[in-house]
Parts: structure tokens; C-alpha cells; sequence
């Protein structure tokens, strides 16, 4: 389910964002977020709260009468995974790429892109917010994630955004590997309707 989300986000994002620019940027920091948030999975792994013993007092709803899921048991599941959440990573760049399209703190647009009128403002604020409040009251709820998890995730999504740059690297391993496949990287379409007539993509 969440795989599913993450993927339609980016499909709609891909389309709605105002430039390629800040597509990649926020691709960029999801993606580095992640690839951080695995690395602490193995450096300092934390059990799930749902699955300590039960004088703990956590509990699970989705593990109730022990039901049987490749999702929930087998050799390839991870349990030691809480902190941080890649959850509330993903809730949370949600958020803020959501408030940044809210214009506000904004003084300069891309090129095509047009200033929110003030009741839509509000709005995307809600939206933003709640979101990421709306995941991280499930994920606690349900014994998935400690509180702490959520605030070391909003730490590595900042850590991210300020570093994702560093995947600019690779560049040359992906021409590397679109001129051994013979194939021509498409040009990015994004903002491509908010952009005027002659306006340069900008990579």
C-alpha cells in the first residue's frame, strides 16, 4: 500500500510540478532519505514497539489473530526498522512539497507559474499538515513507530534535501549506461503546461 502511494505521488507529481527542477530536487531527496534511513537501519537497528512482549503495552490491530501475509512474516521481512520511519520520511516530504506550492515565503516563481489566490493558500497549509500528522497518529497507534522515530525522520529529510545534490554523481554512470543500451535519455515534459511558448527546459 504504501509503495502504491509513493508511486502515484510521483506519477502526479511528475505532471503537476511547475519545472523539471524542482521535480528531480524533490525526487533527489526522497530517494537520498531513504537510501540515510536504510543505512541507520543497519548501523542501529530498533525493534518495533508492536512486537515487544505485552507488558509493554503496545499492540498492533493489522497483527491481531496472527494473520498470514508476505508482507507481515516470512525470511525477508525486517522488523528492526522503527527509527527512523520511511513512513513518515515520505509523509513529510509530502508536506513540505505541498507547502512550498503554497506559495507562501515565496518570492520567486518559475517560469509560467502563477501566485495561489489567497483562499487556496489556507488550503494547501491543511493539507500539508495533515497529512504527515494524520501518518504519524496511525503509525503510533498502531505500535509501528516510537514518537522519536518521527522526529529523527524529519532530521534525515533535512539532512537530504540539503545533500541530494550528491546524486548528481551518477550522471555519468547513467550516460554510461544509456550509450551501452543505445537508447537517448527523454526529455523531461514537467510544468510542460504552466510554461510558455519558447521558454527553455531548465535540467
Amino acid at each position: 500500500m504504501f509503495s502504491n502511494i509513493f508511486t502515484r505521488f510521483f506519477a502526479w507529481y511528475y505532471y503537476a510540478s511547475p519545472s523539471f527542477r524542482i521535480y528531480a530536487n524533490v525526487r533527489r531527496t526522497v530517494i537520498l532519505a531513504n537510501l540515510i534511513a536504510f543505512g541507520i537501519f543497519i548501523l542501529y537497528p530498533v525493534l518495533r514497539p508492536s512486537l515487544l512482549s505485552e507488558e509493554y503495552g503496545f499492540f498492533d490491530p493489522a497483527h491481531r489473530d496472527t494473520p498470514q501475509s508476505a508482507w507481515m512474516s516470512g525470511n525477508y521481512v525486517k522488523y528492526l526498522d522503527s527509527m527512523p520511519s520511511t513512513q513518515f520520511v515520505f509523509s513529510f516530504c509530502v508536506g513540505c512539497t505541498i507547502f512550498y506550492h503554497s506559495g507562501i515565503f515565496r518570492q520567486n516563481l518559475e517560469p509560467g507559474e502563477a501566485r495561489k489566490p489567497s483562499f487556496w493558500k489556507p488550503f494547501y497549509l491543511f493539507l500539508a499538515a495533515c497529512y504527515p500528522i494524520l501518518i504519524l497518529t496511525a503509525m503510533v497507534a498502531m505500535g509501528n513507530n516510537y514518537w522519536l522515530d518521527a522526529c529523527v525522520a524529519i532530521l534525515v529529510v533535512i539532512i537530504a534535501f540539503l545533500c541530494n545534490r550528491v546524486l548528481l554523481s551518477f550522471l555519468p554512470l547513467e550516460d554510461l549506461l544509456l550509450w551501452c543500451f543505445h537508447v537517448n535519455k527523454p526529455t523531461p515534459s514537467t510544468g510542460q503546461q504552466l510554461r510558455p511558448k519558447g521558454t527553455q527546459v531548465v535540467h
